[in-house]
């Protein structure tokens, strides 16, 4: 056991697992207080600081404070430690406190808060918030521990020794891989019981309306709280998404080199973004097809440990002779993506079709639908918006992944993330930015296209109604002038039995009935019935006899 590693891996992990818990926490405070409007747009920022990659995060932090950075003249701190990779992970899984501890707050009633109405401040937090969030504060600091534990690009690009990065170098140089198991063993436990603890665990995610009113819970927690927190919320969002993106968008250099960086690395574009496609789709695919089989938390052991040890083991698997076509081919990228980002796909999946009616499952069933049909006419239609999340989160995780390939990547297969990694790993290069703006449009480029393909819908639909009001205009009124007189008293009716409705006097109700309607016998015990499918339906009219009967006999 290497103590160093183990120091250097636990330190990093309890503190960032510490500061993003506190940061989670007060930013709870702030969005609880929140009406639902702006409760929207502070989530979506929190999301988008969990989903940035973190060699774009860890870029931004090496332009400001590296050894040449634009602030280390005033600011003289050092990037390159312990507290530089505590600090950037701390700025990459804060959201997941605030997920889980918002969510957990979602209980609280309203009589809870209005039956002691002195109860305000820290006795507030330290009576109410803090019973009601102690389960999902335990939740979210082991995550974060898990998730920081096994990082791997920000402590490799900041050169600093933790476990992920010496089982890579280890390996690398030796290719040991009884060395590289004897380093990475805590990296595999440590997701292991994260698993295994969370199976007895409820989760509550957040919800944008919440049982308790936003203004009552400002006025409970008071001002000073409210304001504090807040300030500290949208200092920390502008710095864990708002920064890099304005790092990158705003710097003069990213643009003198974004087309030069473009055509050299157009292998790399197209790699990225077809075989992110294609491994989201296979994805889904497997989801779709195995949803049923009970492999939910088995799925997610590849997804929590790094993908360095994920390369290791389908080197230690693929690398021989008979399976050479495999392991030499992009057949290996798409097995190595797959097999890690399943758990996405596969739970999203699984608990879309899950929610589906079952009603309407039932129904199909019984007339015969096969499965594929059951797939297409009845499931598809409920559980497309989850599958298309699915794809595209699945689609996210394969373009910002390069601790998965940068061990098992074959000739020709290099991505942007790869090439990123290595031009920070190596040193910062100019280049770095522009290629982390393309690897960002073309995580948007997906949603653009899907936008491009709404608005073209619409506009069709739009166009033939237009073309239907103008032909019913024009045409209407012809139509209605050659149409054939209709008296007062004979009407046409929808309806699968009668044709029309004429109004009668009783007399000619009487003759018309009597021609129209034969007599038939009575059976016993039954009243007389007489059908009038597609005849003539004859009502009462001003008098009280019709179909020749008084009204009161026709029962």
């Amino acid at each position: 056991m290497n103590w160093t590693l183990l120091e250097n891996s636990l330190l990093i992990s309890a503190l960032t697992t510490l500061l993003a818990t506190v940061i989670g926490f007060l930013a709870a405070l702030f969005l609880a207080g929140l009406e639902p409007r702006r409760r929207r747009w502070f989530l979506a920022l929190a999301v988008m600081a969990l989903a940035l990659p973190p060699f774009l995060v860890t870029g931004c932090w090496l332009h400001l404070l590296g050894l040449t950075g634009v602030w280390r003249g005033w600011l003289p701190f050092d990037i390159y430690s312990l507290g530089g990779t505590v600090w950037i992970l701390s700025l990459m899984l804060w959201p997941i406190s605030l997920l889980l501890i918002l969510g957990a707050w979602q209980r609280l009633e309203p009589a809870q808060l209005e039956g002691e109405p002195s109860m305000s401040g820290w006795p507030l937090m330290r009576w109410l918030l803090l019973p009601l969030a102690r389960n999902a504060l335990a939740q979210s600091a082991v995550v974060t521990f898990v998730l920081a534990l096994n990082n791997f690009a920000v402590p490799a690009i900041l050169q600093v020794k933790v476990f992920p990065d010496e089982v890579w170098v280890n390996f690398n140089t030796t290719f040991d891989y009884t060395k590289a198991a004897q380093i990475g063993w805590p990296l595999v436990l440590a997701p292991l019981l994260l698993l295994v603890w969370l199976r007895r665990c409820d989760i509550s995610w957040p919800r944008l309306e919440g049982a308790v009113p936003a203004k009552v819970f400002r006025r409970q927690l008071g001002a000073g709280w409210f304001w504090f927190s807040g300030g500290l919320v949208i200092a920390t969002m502008g710095l864990s998404a708002g920064l890099p993106l304005v790092d990158l968008c705003a710097g003069e250099r990213t643009w003198l080199e974004f087309f030069p960086a473009f055509k050299a690395g157009q292998s790399a574009i197209f790699n990225s973004a077809l075989f992110s496609a294609v491994a989201a789709a296979l994805v889904v695919v497997i989801a779709l097809a195995t949803w049923r089989w009970p492999i939910g938390p088995i799925t997610w052991i590849p997804f929590l440990t790094p993908g360095v040890l994920l390369g290791i083991v389908l080197i230690y698997l693929f690398n021989r002779p008979f399976l050479s076509a495999l392991y030499e081919s992009v057949g290996i990228v798409f097995l190595a993506w797959t097999a890690r980002y399943l758990a996405v796909g596969w739970n999203t999946a699984a608990h879309a079709l899950r929610s589906v009616d079952g009603d309407l499952t039932d129904a199909a069933r019984l007339e015969g639908a096969s499965r594929w049909q059951l797939l297409r006419h009845v499931q598809w239609p409920q559980i497309a918006p989850q599958i298309a999340a699915a794809w595209y989160l699945t689609y996210l995780f394969c373009l910002w992944d390069a601790e998965t390939l940068i061990l098992v990547m074959p000739p020709g297969a290099e991505t942007l993330s790869v090439r990123v990694f290595n031009f920070l790993h190596y040193g910062h290069n100019a280049q770095v930015n522009a290629l982390c703006l393309l690897l960002l449009m073309l995580a948007v480029a997906p949603l653009v296209i899907w936008s491009a393909g709404q608005s073209v819908r619409n506009l069709k639909v739009a166009a033939t109604a237009l073309r239907l009001v103008v032909l019913a205009t024009l045409i209407g009124p012809a139509l209605a002038g050659c149409a054939p007189a209709t008296s007062s008293n004979d009407a046409p009716i929808e309806s699968k039995v009668f044709s029309r409705v004429i109004l009668a006097d009783a007399a000619d109700g009487q003759r018309q009935a009597e021609r129209d309607v034969p007599r038939r016998k009575r059976k016993p015990g039954r009243a007389r019935t007489a059908l009038l499918a597609r005849e003539p339906l004859y009502t009462r009219g001003q008098t009280r006899r019709a179909m020749g009967r008084p009204w009161h006999q026709r029962r």
